[in-house]
């Protein structure tokens, strides 16, 4: 009797043993001017007064046509570096791609994103006063040995992977035929998409988050004519998507436009019921998004906006 009492309080107290819960912060497309730049510490704090777990900034750190220099980048780097829960930077178009333009500084792109590389994930770790481990593609995937900001890492029932898919056109170039850093860049981000959902089905994860700068038009997608620079994302996410059982949600940002849909459809043109996109705030409305993980509730992953002023 004493045995099947114990075997049933173990069953009761199995799921409380084992329920987990926590927020994270996922926010980007700021600061793009010097009142930004001073209320970015405020947006941090707020984070911080939130408990969030970490934060991760989705790109674009500066406006396109403002210097790419080294002082520019590495100002946002110490203020991430500085936060006091752990913080994740994804690359945008306006510190790499864009740096080219004359008001930017005319430096060469590729030149300007091995300085992000450097700065923000010199080492297998996210930044932040309480940084914690991650993979980077570089290191686990030797055929994309440059990818170093290509990371993913694990929290409790979810999978967390970033991608370097900027804004603008992907970098795809102004020809008919996409540019090689393009293929190249994007044969990694197929690579590092498909690894991440077969580790996260191995690993029996409930849920997959995905961070990345880019709009990628799944609207245009749905439509039947995808965006070119985006088309061959858009497929391979669909795929890895439908294999998938469990939640799947992209971060992104780029349009400034903060939104939460189901844009993402079958081939039969039918939302996927699965998956969710989250856009995050951006210049001129400061402001980030309040994500929390609870295994205990209906919807594991819930989105709540947190606009910075009240009045937006």
């Amino acid at each position: 009797m004493m045995r099947v009492l114990a075997v049933l309080l173990a069953v009761l107290i199995s799921p409380a043993a084992n329920a987990e819960r926590y927020s994270f912060a996922a926010f980007g497309d700021l600061p793009y001017n010097e009142a930004e730049r001073a209320e970015f510490p405020l947006l941090l704090d707020a984070m911080r007064e939130a408990a969030v777990v970490f934060g991760v900034h989705v790109g674009d750190i500066k406006t396109g046509g403002t210097p790419c220099d080294d002082i520019t980048l590495t100002d946002i780097r110490d203020l991430l570096a500085g936060a006091p829960f752990p913080t994740v930077y994804v690359p945008g178009d306006n510190e790499w791609v864009d740096c080219t333009r004359r008001s930017a500084g005319g430096f060469d792109a590729l030149e300007r994103l091995d300085k992000l590389r450097s700065l923000f994930q010199p080492k297998a770790e996210s930044l932040g006063a309480e940084p914690f481990k991650v993979e980077r593609q570089s290191d686990v995937d030797f055929s994309h040995g440059a990818y170093q900001e290509h990371l993913r890492w694990r929290r409790g029932p979810v999978a967390f992977l970033t991608l370097n898919v900027p804004g603008s056109d992907n970098n795809f170039g102004s020809g008919r035929e996409a540019s090689n850093e393009y293929r190249q860049r994007m044969s990694a981000v197929r690579s590092w998409l498909g690894d991440g959902f077969a580790k996260a089905r191995r690993d029996s994860a409930r849920a997959i988050v995905i961070f990345m700068h880019a709009d990628p038009d799944f609207e245009a997608f749905a439509a039947g004519s995808p965006a070119r620079a985006y088309s061959e994302l858009l497929y391979a996410l669909r795929s890895e998507v439908m294999e998938f059982e469990g939640e799947v949600v992209v971060f992104h940002g780029d349009t400034h436009v903060m939104r939460i849909d189901r844009p993402l459809v079958d081939s039969d043109g039918a939302p996927i019921e699965r998956f969710r996109r989250a856009e995050v705030f951006g210049s001129p409305i400061p402001g980030w998004l309040e994500v929390t993980v609870d295994t205990e509730a209906e919807q594991l992953i819930r989105i709540r906006p947190r606009p910075l002023r009240k009045e937006d």
